[in-house]
């Protein structure tokens, strides 16, 4: 008897993914029975096989050219996740990136349901700064959609070697030196203001190796400022930091966001140095208090 209930399971399963392939009517009919199963289930308790269903359906929709309605159904499946406190294990880390993988690469809605995969993982309270599985896959989306903030991303999951493939996949030619030097600055920079100075150092470390084998400068003003910025955090040396930074100024300005991290966070962690506060807003925050 047993046999036969997954029999038609199964079956089930086939019927719902050729109902998909029919056509849009078919696809919207499709979307209806997977949410108004998962709802079933959950109704039930049956929060786990709620969110597989939800999965299967999410990668079902998308790989087959329906993101609307895939991206309602990936949706469901982490709202069920954070509104039951589901904790992270190996199965949901490999359905979400399964999900994950069925979306088109560049989809502004595949950048928001890896922000809420990351924001869950946070919920999950393991990790500070969330799963770093899912951090390095959300920094190589915003990465595809030219999103600068795939720099943090990337160092929150503590991925330098991926870091450093997308900057040599991307600018490729000799002659985008800066463009290359500046994303590892920028890396570098999240890196420190994460107080992680192990993987700045293998972001530097493997730069260098790969620009020697592909026989571009090393020679550079900010990959100079990189190495020195290294020895400097290793020394902790304050003053010799605030030197540099202001040396460095104009090289550092591409991006506002590397000033702002090195003034602020790197110095702070790094270095100790007390942020610069001004006295306007200083006296502000006193009346407020």
């Amino acid at each position: 008897r047993m046999a036969a209930i997954r029999k038609r399971a199964v079956r089930k399963e086939v019927d719902l993914d050729e109902m998909v392939k029919s056509g849009p009517s078919g696809a919207y009919e499709a979307l209806q029975l997977f949410r108004s199963k998962a709802i079933r289930q959950r109704s039930k308790n049956e929060f786990l096989e709620a969110v597989k269903t939800t999965a299967v359906g999410a990668k079902c929709l998308l790989v087959n050219g329906y993101e609307t309605a895939g991206s309602e159904l990936s949706n469901l499946s982490l709202e069920l996740v954070t509104e039951n406190k589901f904790d992270l294990n190996e199965e949901l880390r490999a359905l979400f990136t399964e999900i994950d993988s069925a979306y088109p690469k560049t989809s502004p809605a595949r950048v928001e349901f890896l922000k809420g995969v990351v924001k869950w993982t946070i919920l999950c309270g393991r990790k500070e700064l969330g799963d770093a599985q899912m951090q390095t896959r959300l920094a190589d989306c915003l990465w595809e959609v030219n999103d600068k903030t795939a720099a943090f991303h990337f160092a929150a999951g503590e991925a330098p070697v991926p870091y450093n493939d997308k900057i040599f996949a991307t600018f490729t030619e000799a002659n985008q030196q800066d463009k290359r030097d500046q994303a590892l600055t920028l890396g570098v920079a999240n890196f420190l203001a994460l107080e992680n100075l192990r993987d700045a150092n293998e972001m530097v470390f493997r730069y260098k190796k790969i620009s020697k084998e592909k026989g571009f400068r090393l020679d550079s003003k900010l990959i100079k400022f990189n190495d020195y910025l290294l020895l400097t955090c290793r020394r902790d040396a304050a003053p010799l930091f605030k030197q540099l930074v202001n040396a460095y100024a104009s090289d550092l300005d591409f991006d506002e966001t590397v000033p702002t991290l090195m003034l602020g966070p790197i110095a702070v962690r790094m270095f100790g140095i007390k942020p610069k506060i001004n006295p306007m807003m200083s006296m502000l925050q006193s009346m407020i208090a």
